[in-house]
């Protein structure tokens, strides 16, 4: 009787598992220093978010302080002003005065519609950040169930 001699054939497999276990043991690493980068870039759009949130809440206090500076100095130079004889001169101080509080209330206007917009665009910005760092997390934890799957097999 002959006896055929069967060597063990090299598992494939084991090859190949060897190989994609060495090539996600590479990629977790470069995948949480993606995941830690992009968790501190979402944490610096909400500290700007917030800076810029506690900018706008003090422009708004502004003008209103400013609208009620100008009602009351409008409202002052009806009463100074209204049916008094005075030197022309003081009138037109007068007068100055109330356009440059105007003037005052329009800057006012203008910085808190800027400073809302700019907020407006931040928030976009965090809400992109948070959206790649929830990709960034799921990339890691795929990784890490493959390399589960791969010990448990």
């Amino acid at each position: 009787m002959r006896r055929h001699v069967n060597p063990e054939p090299e598992p494939v497999a084991d090859v190949a598992a060897v190989e994609l276990r060495r090539t996600l043991d590479l990629l977790l690493p470069i995948r949480r220093q993606r995941l830690n980068r992009s968790e501190r870039q979402q944490r610096e759009q909400e500290q700007t978010l917030r800076q810029l949130e506690t900018q706008t809440d003090r422009a708004g206090e502004q003008l209103n302080e400013r609208r009620q500076g100008y009602q009351q100095l409008r409202a002052g130079f009806a009463a100074q002003n209204c049916g008094v004889r005075q030197a022309c001169y003081l009138l037109e101080r007068a007068l100055e005065q109330e356009q440059q509080a105007l003037k005052k209330v329009h800057s006012g206007q203008l910085k808190l519609h800027e400073l809302t917009q700019a907020q407006h665009d931040q928030q976009q910005r965090v809400e992109a950040a948070r959206q790649e760092t929830r990709q960034r997390q799921r990339d890691v934890e795929k990784l890490e169930f493959l390399l589960q799957q791969e010990v448990s097999e």
